[in-house]
């Protein structure tokens, strides 16, 4: 809403500085995927074949301020934390894929230490490493505003804190379904070889009862959120480089949502990742996680597991386990399956192959 008119007064700003040329430049980032899903809810097997492609622009307007976009494949249904096509999707799988604009928005360095953003962006969050998607899939991308503070570093400790407000899903007869939030972020070094970091976060989903939104039928309210979610979610890691397993990585997370009195709700998750991620290097990665039913927002955590979000009205529990070879520094190899396993359901299994590629 306020980003066009502050582009074309920053468009006119900046006329006649640099070339056009001097200012964009892009990049491309692609996947193909192959998936088997064993055992899924309704008995069968599935085989698919997949694929994303995006590619994205930026242009510096003036200095301090950049805008960004991105172009990306989109899944059938257009679901926020999936921009796969699936061979075949649509209703001519000869047809071409569906694309959408997933990023549209404006960073502004406003001070040395502060980092604005308005539009459709990446979520400003950290996240853990091994597998950061429990809580907010990759994928999504929501729109409204973000700040970063960057509080220095004070000893071998460096600080920053995150906010943002988003609005999920616009709605012409009530309030917007919205989600507000904040960060602390800290990491410090311990001895020359040992990195420790870690996040705590409260995030605030508000006016979820006055829009359509349904909690991918995970929620153990029947899947239609009648209340807000206030999602505490904590994560700590550690790295150490060295020793006869090379480089050594783990996180644990914690999640609570604050506003649940059905008693479905709190997360736990850990991982540990083992090798370097250079080229001709492999690592090795296996993760955990253990949420009841509401402990998270379905609508925008992952959706990789078997059984996607949290469950199916009573929880999930979930094994990620694979290996990654860095080809070279623009092709990556990874190995990975999944299980899932839910109450009074079968307990589906995944195996994926994934070939990712980067131009830039």
């Amino acid at each position: 809403m306020f980003a066009t008119p502050l582009l074309l007064l920053a468009v006119a700003q900046g006329a006649g500085q640099d070339s056009l040329w001097d200012r964009l430049s892009f990049s491309a980032d692609g996947r193909l995927r192959a998936e088997s899903t064993f055992d899924q809810l309704n008995g069968e097997d599935r085989h698919r074949g997949r694929m994303r492609f995006r590619v994205s622009g930026k242009y510096v307007v003036m200095d301090g301020l950049t805008a960004h976009a991105r172009l990306t494949t989109r899944s059938d249904g257009n679901d926020a934390n999936n921009v796969h096509w699936d061979f075949g999707d649509g209703s001519d799988g000869l047809a071409a894929a569906d694309v959408g604009l997933d990023r549209f928005f404006l960073e502004w360095q406003s001070c040395e230490n502060v980092t604005l953003r308005g539009g459709k962006m990446p979520h400003v969050y950290s996240r853990p490493p091994v597998y950061g998607e429990f809580v907010w899939d990759g994928d999504v991308q929501p729109a409204g505003v973000s700040a970063v503070w960057d509080l220095g570093t004070h000893g071998d400790t460096q600080f920053d804190v995150r906010a943002a407000g988003y609005v999920l899903q616009e709605n012409g007869a009530a309030n917007d379904p919205s989600v507000i939030g904040v960060q602390a972020n800290a990491k410090t070094t311990v001895g020359d070889n040992t990195t420790l970091w870690g996040a705590t976060s409260f995030s605030v989903f508000g006016s979820l009862d006055d829009g359509t939104f349904g909690n991918q039928g995970n929620s153990a309210t029947g899947g239609i959120l009648d209340e807000d979610f206030t999602v505490w979610d904590t994560w700590l890691a550690a790295q150490h480089e060295g020793g006869p397993l090379d480089r050594q990585v783990g996180f644990l997370q914690f999640v609570n949502n604050l506003d649940d009195d059905s008693g479905e709700d709190t997360g736990f998750a850990a991982g540990i990742e083992f090798g370097q991620r250079n080229p001709g290097d492999y690592s090795y990665f296996l993760a955990f996680c253990d949420f009841d039913a509401n402990a998270v927002f379905s609508p925008a955590a992952q959706d990789d597991t078997p059984i996607s979000g949290t469950g199916t009205g009573m929880g999930m529990t979930g094994i990620l386990a694979g290996v990654r070879r860095i080809v070279s520094e623009r092709v990556a190899i990874r190995a990975w399956v999944l299980q899932s396993d839910a109450d009074d359901v079968e307990d589906p299994f995944r195996a994926r192959v994934d070939v990712d590629f980067k131009i830039n």
